[in-house]
């Protein structure tokens, strides 16, 4: 139980090496770079998100995980009004697909910037 405890803080802590495991994987065993990007980054979105929260947490010491799920939220009703206002149809799959990625991608850059944030925010509280 605690080797999987330990796995799953880990996987939540570097989820860029979470990202680059399943690249790897994929590629060794389908041969197609391209592919093995979107495989990864479906695997990992959540835990970006996961990461995303926990390094909130650890900044201000408080509970963002209502805002975090909120932008979840409302990135599917804006994907989903847009897929609608472009196509005039909503195809289910395409559309989860879509909103699915965005958010990799929104919680990517968000666990980018919060790490450098929470980096300096560490060194400031060392130093006062």
């Amino acid at each position: 139980m605690d080797i999987f405890v330990w796995l799953i803080a880990t996987l939540v802590t570097l989820p860029l090496l979470s990202w680059y495991v399943c690249y790897w994987i994929y590629v060794k065993r389908k041969k197609n770079k391209k592919k093995a990007i979107r495989f990864a980054s479906d695997w990992s979105t959540v835990l970006f998100i996961a990461s995303v929260h926990f390094i909130l947490l650890e900044i201000f010491g408080r509970s963002f995980l209502f805002i975090v799920l909120g932008v979840v939220v409302l990135i599917a009703i804006g994907f989903t009004w847009l897929h609608w206002y472009i196509s005039e149809d909503i195809h289910i799959r395409k559309l989860i697909r879509g909103i699915w990625r965005f958010n990799f991608i929104v919680f990517f850059l968000l666990h980018v910037s919060l790490f450098f944030v929470g980096l300096l925010v560490s060194i400031i509280r060392l130093n006062s």
